[in-house]
């Protein structure tokens, strides 16, 4: 970005800007280059001004939430990252509509954790399987993220997106989800931007969602390693398989590339083990791919995205 680019983004964003950000600190994984510009957006009517000014200046941007389920490249990114705050992060518990389904409306930059267990306060089941999850509401939405039988997808009766020009409603079949994905995304992606949700739940007693949530995060924290930095969960489950098991059963736990490590408490880790590079992760990453397919014939496929 010049110089006259910067004054105006200044301009029309109040929010924190900060040029030439190291990305590390913005990602779970603790890797990554420099964003041209970071803006942690607390304004939801700066949002759409912001999207007009990257459309007009032919700017590229990303929404990274709290960057958990990605990598960024060593290069870093050549435009604005955009990490959603304080106004997208309100919720809006609406009134029981037949005693026993719970609506919920709720910002898409609230930490998915957060708003389970804040679900549990209300007596509102159904948002369980979140608990432990990281990241923010929004990008458990995109990502049609899930454990433990549930997902996002059978909770969301509606979606709200930001455009340069407009907000959309996206309902009913629209919505499209599969497996790790919101397929009903894919024409608004690179043009606007989740920023909210209405999640329909089950009236039910606040102490044994509160106890549902407090075994489910034990099993998480038992089960995935906690002492490194990562990414969550690397590779998408094949049909029928866990990705997990899968490279247990080829001995790669434990595997380094550089910095970069398979864990050795759960095979679909990638923990960041001693100051790893992207470039660590991705060679790891294909040594991984090259190994079950040789090994299974199953082609993994990565759940993590790349920036």
């Amino acid at each position: 970005m010049d110089g006259s680019q910067k004054d105006k983004l200044r301009g029309i964003i109040s929010s924190t800007i900060i040029f030439e950000c190291s990305l590390k600190k913005y990602t779970s994984f603790s890797i990554g280059g420099p964003a041209e510009c970071l803006i942690l957006l607390d304004k939801k009517d700066e949002l759409q001004p912001l999207l007009r000014f990257c459309s007009l200046e032919n700017l590229p941007w990303h929404v990274i939430g709290r960057g958990t389920n990605v990598l960024v490249k060593d290069e870093g990114f050549a435009g604005v990252i955009i990490v959603l705050g304080k106004e997208f992060k309100e919720i809006h518990p609406g009134e029981s509509r037949d005693g026993k389904k719970r609506s919920l409306m709720a910002g898409a930059g609230h930490s998915l954790t957060r708003l389970s267990a804040l679900c549990s306060d209300y007596g509102f089941s159904g948002l369980e399987f979140g608990a432990g999850i990281p990241g923010t509401l929004g990008g458990a939405l995109v990502m049609n993220a899930g454990a433990w039988g549930g997902e996002m997808g059978q909770i969301v009766t509606e979606v709200t997106i930001e455009t340069a020009a407009k907000k959309i409603r996206v309902t009913g079949e629209q919505l499209d989800f599969g497996y790790r994905h919101w397929q009903g995304f894919a024409k608004y992606k690179g043009q606007g931007v989740v920023t909210g949700a209405t999640l329909l739940l089950e009236s039910g007693a606040p102490e044994e969602i509160a106890t549902t949530c407090r075994e489910l995060l034990k099993k998480r924290k038992d089960r995935q390693p906690v002492h490194f930095p990562n990414a969550g969960s690397f590779f998408k489950n094949p049909a029928g398989e866990s990705a997990g098991r899968l490279i247990d059963s080829c001995g790669l736990k434990g595997m380094r590339v550089g910095g970069a490590m398979v864990s050795t408490v759960h095979g679909n880790f990638i923990v960041n083990r001693d100051h790893a590079t992207a470039r660590d992760v991705l060679n790891l990453m294909d040594k991984i791919k090259k190994t079950v397919k040789e090994s299974k014939g199953i082609d993994l496929e990565p759940e993590v995205h790349f920036i």
